[in-house]
C-alpha cells in the first residue's frame, strides 16, 4: 500500500496568462511558487501567484484527481508542461471546496473556529488590520496555529519568524474572558488612552522579552471578549503601532526568504478560509 504524503494542492494565476496552473507540492507553497517562476515554460508566462490552496493528507492523489476533473481544459499549446488549464480561477478554486473533508489537514480545528462567530470575526478583522492578508505568499515565514496545546490553553497563536506576535489564551483566575497579547512598536506609548484601556482590563503595555524580537517591541495585553478585542483594534494609535512592527518584520523575512521554526504547525487551510471570507464575504452567508 502506497504511503500517504501530506502536502499542498494549489491554484496559481499570472497577469501574463489566461490559464491557471493547478499543481501540488510536499513543500511550503511559497517555495514551490518561487521554483515555478524560475523554470520554463512557466517562467515565460509568469509571474505566478497563489489564488488558493489546501493542505491535504495525500497531495499526489488530490492533485491527480483535480487534473482528471479538468482534463478537457488541459492546455496543449504550451509544450513541456501538464499543469496549465484554460479555466478562470474561480472555477478551479470552487473545486478545492469539494475536496473530501477527511483529507483536509486540521479540518476539525477549522470547523471549531467558525462555530465561534465572535472568534472568527476577530481573526478576520485582525488579518485585515495587521496587513497579513497582503503577505499570504509568505505563509511559513509567519505562522497561524489554531487551538495549540501550549501554555494554559489558547485559541490561537501567530508568530513571525521565531517568536510570537499575538495570541489569545483561555480565561484564568477571576476573569471570564480570554487573555489577549499583541506585539507592537513602542510608539504605542505615545497614546496613554490605549495604555489606560488595557490597564482597566487587567493588562497594560509591557516590554517584549523575546530574544529574536526587533528593537522597540512591546506587548499590549488585556482580558476581554473577542468583541472587546475588536474594540482594541479601533483605538487611536493601535493600528499605527501594529503595522510599524508587523510590516517591518514581514518585509525583513520576505527579503531574507526565511522560514519560521514553527512553520510545520501553520494552518494553511484556516488561512485560506479566512482570506476567502475576507475577500468574498458572501461565502460565509
Amino acid at each position: 500500500m502506497a504511503k500517504l504524503e501530506a502536502g499542498h494542492v494549489y491554484v496559481l494565476q499570472s497577469p501574463n496568462s489566461r490559464f491557471v496552473k493547478i499543481g501540488g507540492t510536499a513543500h511550503p507553497p511559497f517555495k514551490r511558487i518561487k521554483e515555478i517562476n524560475g523554470v520554463s515554460p512557466y517562467r515565460e508566462l509568469g509571474p505566478w501567484t497563489r489564488v488558493d490552496s489546501r493542505q491535504v493528507t495525500d497531495w499526489r492523489l488530490v492533485e491527480a484527481n483535480l487534473h482528471y476533473t479538468f482534463r478537457s481544459a488541459l492546455v496543449l499549446s504550451v509544450t513541456g508542461q501538464k499543469e496549465l488549464f484554460d479555466l478562470v480561477p474561480q472555477v478551479a478554486c470552487a473545486r478545492l471546496d469539494l475536496i473530501d473533508p477527511q483529507t483536509v489537514v486540521s479540518r476539525p480545528k477549522i470547523d471549531r473556529l467558525f462555530e465561534d462567530a465572535d472568534f472568527a470575526e476577530f481573526l478576520q478583522r485582525f488579518f485585515r488590520f495587521t496587513g497579513l492578508v497582503n503577505f499570504l505568499h509568505l505563509q511559513g515565514s509567519w505562522v497561524l496555529v489554531l487551538f495549540p496545546g501550549t501554555g494554559r490553553g489558547r485559541f490561537f497563536t501567530i508568530s513571525i519568524g521565531n517568536h510570537e506576535v499575538a495570541f489569545a489564551a483561555l480565561p484564568e483566575g477571576s476573569s471570564e474572558h480570554p487573555y489577549h497579547v499583541v506585539l507592537m512598536d513602542r510608539l504605542i506609548l505615545d497614546f496613554p488612552a490605549v495604555i489606560a484601556w488595557a490597564q482597566a482590563r487587567g493588562g497594560g503595555v509591557f516590554n517584549a522579552n523575546y530574544k529574536t524580537a526587533m528593537p522597540r517591541a512591546v506587548n499590549g495585553a488585556f482580558y476581554g471578549s473577542f468583541a472587546e478585542a475588536i474594540g482594541f483594534l479601533s483605538l487611536e494609535g493601535v493600528r499605527r503601532a501594529l503595522i510599524a512592527y508587523w510590516g517591518e518584520a514581514l518585509i525583513q523575512h520576505e527579503e531574507r526568504e526565511s522560514a519560521s521554526v514553527f512553520g510545520r504547525h501553520h494552518n494553511y487551510n484556516a488561512v485560506s478560509e479566512l482570506s476567502r471570507r475576507i475577500f468574498m464575504p458572501s461565502k460565509s452567508s
